[in-house]
């Protein structure tokens, strides 16, 4: 917000177009032509924040940004209940808030403005909703958000619905091994759970909505339901705890537990070296700084894990399906193919982990709080050093070009530059990817995201009017997210200015922002 009062994320530039439109229409419309069709056709957020403004006297661009922080910050709400159902202990919901509202990648999504933004707050909700569905009022207001989540976010509705069965999984498991199964609860917990993803689907094969045969594709979706069916297989044991044998610890090896996070590190060193997903950058210096940081909440995960297996409570099962569904997009994202869709599957799940490691790792400081005993000295210790490593983990939100390769911030100089093409009339206008998507959402012309490339290239411009350039393409890179950036030679970049009429400039020497009308 200090950087600029516009939406972080190029996103918050549709949605808040939208809000625009719906309260200036009074209705809200999918139109196929309009560079915004995809997000109109998940109104959810845009019809929640048309309703803010018009009743706060807001404006739908300028105000969203302030808006937004304020509520996902409620997203340590129900990680502190979690963890408090899970001991018992204050404690260990004050430290899974603690790591939602301080841990970087869920920082940086919970301050843009985006779908997903909201995703994460009602999802948690829903589980915990379901998760107690012995209560009548509880089951229908959590099919209530299932109703609504398919217009709010997929991906999100997606992955609901997925922790939704696998609590269904658990529980009708550990009531077969009981001899208590039913065959009406089952029906029930279905009918008003996974069943409602058929809606979903309709809905969404209506619309027309895009991404949706990454998943629904014949041999995609053969292969999803294999993944699903083996994590199935694998989870239905944890419905009971594990045994404690005589003369053994209560927290025995960790080795099966540990095997995930380490692959997950290998992964990530080994993409610093030669990229695992084609097409896609590398893992960046700036993130494998982070990376001790990651390993310490790991090891208190994998701890916290091992403690939850070993007690009768029912959160057991509330962690363990959060936990599985974002695991197997993750499996399946790597398994469909090592290629940009395969990489943006498994980045945008990650995030959905955090609630369940928030619960473990909270589960595991009260462990270890217990264990150091009660000496001051030692306590003050261990919070200060897991507080030290939560901060660490914050230049995924605050340094996002270094640590993931993205620019999210869209500044008042570059926006003013895009309102200029918009009075010169402009027609076509090449630039950036960032550049491109802010002109298409927010100003409606049409934008080519391939400046950078062409200008690398030597290749014509043959239909574009105008162009609009960053001199920092030359320093850190053109943005074509997920692929690397594209550094230009400050020789292009000078030539290309040199043969075209600059119209407009803005910005300090070396960073400036430029209009250019490009001459025959």
């Amino acid at each position: 917000m200090t950087v600029s009062p516009l939406p972080l994320s190029v996103d918050g530039f549709a949605l808040a177009r939208i809000s625009s439109d719906i309260a200036s229409q009074g209705s809200w419309r999918i139109d196929s032509t309009d560079g915004n069709s995809y997000n109109q056709k998940l109104p959810g957020y845009s019809l929640l924040w048309a309703a803010t403004f018009a009743l706060g006297g807001l404006s739908p661009l300028a105000h969203v940004q302030l808006i937004m922080p304020l509520i996902a910050a409620l997203a340590v709400l129900p990680a502190y209940l979690l963890g408090v159902k899970a001991t018992g202990r204050r404690l260990a919901g004050f430290v899974a808030g603690l790591f939602i509202a301080l841990f970087g990648s869920f920082l940086l999504l919970t301050s843009t403005v985006a779908k997903e933004s909201i995703g994460l707050l009602v999802f948690p909700m829903t589980v915990l909703l379901f998760h107690e569905r012995a209560d009548p009022r509880k089951r229908a207001l959590a099919v209530l958000l299932l109703l609504f989540l398919p217009f709010l976010h997929s991906l999100t509705t997606f992955l609901t619905l997925g922790m939704v069965a696998a609590l269904i999984v658990l529980t009708h498991r550990r009531a077969l091994a009981r001899g208590r199964f039913s065959g009406k609860a089952l029906a029930l917990d279905i009918a008003t759970g996974p069943s409602l993803a058929l809606g979903a689907w309709a809905y969404y094969t209506t619309v027309d909505l895009p991404f949706l045969s990454n998943i629904l594709a014949p041999e995609a979706f053969v292969l999803f339901l294999a993944v699903v069916v083996l994590l199935t297989a694998l989870i239905a044991p944890m419905a009971r705890p594990a045994k404690r044998r005589i003369g053994r610890p209560i927290v025995g090896p960790a080795t099966r537990l540990i095997l995930p996070p380490a692959v997950g590190f290998f992964l990530l060193l080994e993409n610093a070296s030669a990229g695992l997903f084609v097409g896609t950058g590398e893992t960046r210096p700036a993130l494998l700084l982070v990376l001790p940081s990651l390993l310490v909440f790991a090891a208190f995960a994998v701890g916290g894990l091992q403690i939850l297996r070993r007690t009768t409570n029912r959160a057991n099962d509330l962690i363990v399906s959060m936990l599985v569904a974002p695991v197997a997009l993750i499996v399946f994202g790597f398994l469909r193919g090592l290629d940009p869709g395969g990489f943006l599957l498994v980045y945008r799940a990650f995030d959905f982990l955090d609630y369940a490691l928030a619960v473990l790792i909270g589960v595991a400081f009260v462990a270890a709080w217990r264990g150091i005993g009660r000496s001051r000295a030692a306590r003050a210790g261990l919070g200060v050093a897991f507080l030290a490593a939560l901060l660490l983990t914050t230049p995924m939100a605050w340094n996002t070009p270094a640590v993931f390769g993205v620019q999210n911030v869209t500044t008042s100089d570059e926006f003013q530059a895009l309102a200029v093409l918009g009075s010169l009339g402009a027609r076509n206008v090449t630039t950036d990817q960032r550049m491109a998507d802010v002109g298409k959402m927010w100003f409606g012309y049409l934008a080519n995201p391939d400046l950078p490339q062409k200008l690398r290239d030597n290749a014509s411009l043959v239909g574009a009017d105008y162009a609009l350039v960053l001199e920092r393409w030359t320093t850190v890179g053109a943005q074509v997210h997920p692929a690397p950036n594209i550094i230009l030679l400050p020789e292009t970049l000078a030539a290309f200015l040199a043969t075209h009429r600059v119209v407009y400039e803005t910005g300090l020497p070396g960073d400036r922002i430029l209009v250019v009308q490009i001459l025959p």
